[in-house]
């Protein structure tokens, strides 16, 4: 069995559930779940069953408790529910000596053994009438509060007449662990109401064992624990090689320290029952009799109702509070989303509501970086302080702390004002966040002795933890900490982050779409700017090669016109005044046809679009019309794969029908020689784009030439100055558009795209 010395290192660790040992106010026997062998005994089962370990280990069962009691042991419940209820088994059989033994037995299943705890009977039962009276009280006394305070106050005091315990206390964990006594009912002239304890008065052993067993019941604090034995006669305790697990026992016997702990308080016999709310252990019933105390099962079943009872009304309070306070953080965020459909930014909105905010979560100051700016409402250090530090402790994009100082240095003032603090984080960059604010909340913690467990050091030299010697009133003084955020604020924290988050996330997706639209237009602008100027380079260069082509033929022309004149002058033939009318106004219109190329020139220079919604249709129809017009192939064959359902795109119909027009006759020109001469224009909508396609069967486009067919004066057939596609691009992209060749093994096939633009109403703009 374990006793005597713990080391510092294993305390917090002890195997309490291995101890080995019952307490003597009952006797237990482990059976081999399938074969129904005595396998474990407590060394008193003699007392309790009238036979001693050595004659029971190593039978089965139905020896000592007769066959059919054995047989409806298996129908039992014995899987241990959590948390664990007393359900107790009123057996009778005959013992050794032939005497009739009435027992009240708690059996259980756990790892592989069915374990059966006996304890004495009560000699008489409780009283009808009497019972009645308790099950009354719990329903006019407990159900009836409706604050944690006054169900604790009516628990503590219920549970006291019903056990007879000198003090009876209600217990509540703090979120570090440590307690406070929150109510008290008792016949003691001193008082524990309103003192602490600290975390490691119950270590964490004994707070799994809490939460999984309602009752521990010890009814004599100094009572010499009864060994289990196993069929070896060794031991059943950690440091055996087979222990028992006790984790479900009622009798489990006392740990030392625990013990020990009693002791330094001058308690006789304690009674604890679990307060477990949502599953996890939310504090305890203390019960304390300053000399042993062994209560009827009965009453111990009562108590275990009555802690049963307190622990379903007190998760009923802490949801509802919880549900409120949820409800209170869904309104605000509703409020905000609705607002921010109106078109009011999250800044404004955070701003505008910021006292409410503040209110719902008892803050006295505010801090907002959104879009790089920082807003500060209410109480707010002067010094600025850096809360990224606080993202170490984000859950669910939520931090707290009522310590701020831990985490970030910070001079005395701004502990005055910020010594806890909540950050929201509001975006995925956490440039970001929302933080509140709590000030400095002054506080004395009257502890129940010092909070500190002695070191001492045996003869060996080992150190051994003890449990605290003195409970004298101690004094704590707490500076630089505020209330601290619980579970229900951080509940509703979460749901106002949920909120602000998608807000900011939409809110920036709306800015960023806004600059990108604000951008490209700025690049259409641009583009435009750049197409212009390479549309007024390319005209211009198309308009020279005109003019330069037009004015040699224009001077050519004068030139012969003039010779003829000199020549008839020469021969002495005179010229009739008509005619040499006629050559005078043939040298004129010949100069005049230069100065028109040039003007010509100078207009396509500083062009401009003349756009519209057009039906691009009719404008590929008309420009193919064009196109035949010139068109010597008698064996051409035209198809048009035209999407009657094309929107209308906006461009100038001259332009565009020109870009047909060049891109037809190129291909018409490509089939003179071809034996099959076949002209193809489709028209199809996609992906934002209407896309216009021009194929035919002539020669195709030498690879060669592919790069460098759109470059002004590169000729893609055999005849033209090469300005044809040079202009077509130019016009193409002047409409935010594209055009390009594909490769093709059958004749050339070019293509050029205009994005799709929503037709706006008139009316509307």
């Amino acid at each position: 069995m374990t006793t005597g010395q713990v080391d510092l290192e294993t305390c917090d660790r002890e195997p309490i559930h291995l101890i080995g040992a019952v307490q003597p106010h009952g006797a237990l026997i482990a059976v081999n779940e399938e074969s129904q062998i005595i396998e474990y005994a407590s060394i008193n089962t003699g007392s309790f069953l009238g036979s001693a370990p050595e004659e029971l280990l190593g039978k089965a069962l139905w020896h000592l408790i007769g066959k059919d009691n054995a047989m409806q042991l298996p129908n039992a419940p014995l899987d241990p529910s959590t948390p664990e209820l007393l359900r107790p088994w009123f057996i009778r059989f005959a013992g050794q000596n032939g005497k009739l033994i009435n027992t009240e037995c708690l059996p259980h299943r756990n790892n592989g053994h069915i374990i059966l705890e006996f304890l004495l009977p009560e000699p008489t039962p409780a009283s009808i009438w009497e019972d009645e009276l308790l099950r009354q009280g719990i329903i006019s006394e407990l159900v009836k509060p409706g604050a944690l305070t006054e169900l604790a106050d009516a628990s503590a005091k219920m549970i006291r007449e019903v056990t007879g315990f000198d003090r009876v206390m209600i217990y509540k964990f703090a979120e570090d662990k440590h307690g406070e006594v929150i109510a008290e009912a008792t016949n003691r002239p001193d008082s524990f109401l309103g003192l602490h304890y600290p975390a490691s008065d119950i270590p964490d052993p004994a707070r799994r064992h809490f939460a999984l067993n309602v009752m521990r019941s010890i009814p004599d604090i100094n009572c010499k624990s009864m060994p289990i034995v196993s069929r070896s006669g060794a031991v059943a305790d950690a440091e055996s090689d087979n222990p028992l697990d006790l984790t479900y026992s009622k009798l489990r016997a006392v740990a030392p320290v625990h013990v020990e702990y009693l002791r330094n308080m001058g308690v006789g016999a304690s009674l604890s029952i679990s307060l477990v709310t949502n599953n996890e252990l939310w504090g305890l019933v203390a019960c304390h009799h300053y000399d042993r105390r062994l209560i009827s099962s009965s009453r111990l079943r009562f108590a275990e109702l009555l802690g049963g009872t307190t622990s379903a009304l007190l998760q009923s309070i802490e949801n509802t509070n919880q549900l409120r306070k949820s409800i209170k953080a869904e309104k605000t965020a509703f409020r905000f989303e609705q607002q921010a459909r109106s078109g009011t930014p999250l800044r404004d909105l955070i701003v505008n509501q910021a006292s409410n905010l503040m209110q719902l979560m008892d803050a006295q100051g505010l801090l907002l970086s959104l879009g790089g700016d920082l807003i500060e409402v209410g109480s707010v250090p002067e010094k600025k302080l850096d809360f990224s530090y606080l993202r170490a402790l984000l859950s669910d994009g939520v931090a707290t702390t009522s310590h701020l100082s831990d985490v970030i240095e910070m001079s005395d003032a701004q502990m005055q004002v910020a010594a806890g603090a909540a950050l929201l984080d509001l975006s995925e960059d956490s440039k970001d966040y929302l933080v509140f604010l709590r000030s400095n909340f002054d506080q004395t913690i009257r502890w129940a002795g010092k909070p500190e467990k002695i070191e001492s050091r045996t003869e060996d030299g080992i150190a051994r933890l003890s449990p605290r010697g003195s409970f004298a009133l101690w004094r704590e003084e707490r500076r630089g900490k505020s209330r601290p955020f619980d579970a229900i604020d951080r509940d509703a924290l979460r749901i106002l982050r949920r909120a602000l988050f998608a807000l900011n996330s939409l809110e920036r997706e709306r800015v960023a779409l806004e600059a990108q639209k604000i951008s490209e237009a700025e690049e259409v602008r641009l583009r435009h700017a750049l197409l212009d100027a390479a549309r007024a380079s390319s005209l211009g260069e198309l308009a020279s090669a005109i003019a330069h082509e037009l004015n040699q033929p224009l001077s050519a022309i004068a030139n012969y016109v003039n010779a003829c004149r000199q020549e008839f002058r020469n021969a002495g033939v005179a010229i009739p005044a008509r005619a040499e009318q006629l050559i005078n106004e043939a040298v004129s219109e010949t100069t005049r046809a230069g100065d028109l190329v040039r003007r010509v020139r100078d207009f396509i220079s500083r062009g401009d679009l003349n756009a519209d919604y057009i039906d691009l249709n009719k404008t590929i129809r008309q420009g193919i019309d064009l196109a035949l017009v010139a068109s010597q192939l008698p064996r051409l064959q035209v198809n048009l794969i035209l999407d009657h359902n094309l929107p209308k795109v906006w461009a100038d119909p001259v332009q565009i029908g020109q870009v047909v027009l060049n891109l037809a006759r190129n291909s018409i020109s490509a089939m003179q020689d071809s034996e099959k001469q076949v002209l193809t224009v489709e028209a199809a909508k996609t992906d934002g784009f209407v896309q216009v396609i021009v194929r035919d069967t002539g020669g195709g486009i030498p690879a060669k030439q592919q790069k460098h067919i759109f470059e002004p004066f590169h000729a893609s057939t055999t005849k033209g100055m090469g300005i044809g596609l040079s202009l077509c691009r130019s016009i193409i992209e002047a409409h935010a558009g594209r055009i390009w060749s594909e490769p093709s093994t059958k004749g050339a096939i070019m293509a050029f795209q205009l994005p799709i633009r929503v037709e706006q109403d008139e009316k509307t703009g």
